[in-house]
């Protein structure tokens, strides 16, 4: 237990209250359309979130490494968000109280569960080859040309380094593909840690939400 100036020890209750208060006053800002809360919930209460995804993961025997658990997490603020305006600051902590929505978060993740085929006896056409992609930003540009939306999402990208711009819509294409480690993925292609790739998307969607 941390002493503050004084000699006095702080109490638990006092900085569970401190923090309540704090994730009430993040809520708040959530309800009010304040984007930026939602990064500094999902910072607040990241270790929350990582045991609650990690122990739905463990429920669907599901294995998840540390890169799609942070992801997981980002998706579960994401999803607090959603419903911030019904949250009671006397209740249940935000995480509790709509816990099952973070279930929901992982279930989408993992997707439908089947049963593999027994494909032995079977004559399957192995599938085409599939073409590399070209410069995610130049394509996103010649979109912009006729679609509002991509014209929206380019202008936004604007006002970060293409470099930046770049890793943004590589991990977008890397998670619409359904990679679960896209930001492995996008780090080796701009030999970049996943953690820097993690951080480039995360700023970069703050600044996008500045704008939208």
């Amino acid at each position: 237990m941390r002493a503050e100036a004084g000699g006095r020890a702080r109490h638990p209750e006092a900085a569970e209250a401190d923090r309540r208060a704090e994730v009430a006053a993040l809520m708040a800002r959530i309800a009010a359309g304040d984007s930026d809360a939602i990064f500094e919930l999902h910072e607040l209460a990241k270790d929350d979130l990582t045991r609650l995804v990690r122990s739905e993961a463990r429920r669907l025997d599901l294995r998840v490494d540390a890169d799609e658990v942070w992801e997981l997490t980002l998706d579960a603020a994401e999803a607090l968000a959603e419903v911030a305006g019904a949250w009671r600051p006397d209740g249940a902590w935000p995480w509790v109280w709509a816990h099952h929505r973070i279930r929901r978060v992982v279930h989408r993740h993992v997707g439908t569960f089947t049963r593999l085929l027994d494909d032995e006896h079977l004559e399957l056409e192995a599938p085409p080859p599939v073409e590399p992609i070209d410069d995610p930003l130049d394509v996103l540009h010649q979109a912009a040309r006729r679609h509002p939306a991509a014209r929206r999402l380019a202008d936004g990208l604007a006002r970060v380094s293409e470099r930046d711009a770049r890793i943004y819509l590589g991990v977008a294409l890397e998670r619409a593909a359904g990679n679960r480690s896209p930001a492995v993925t996008v780090g080796a292609d701009h030999d970049l840690q996943p953690a820097t790739v993690r951080k480039v998307v995360q700023r970069v969607g703050e600044r996008l939400a500045e704008v939208a």
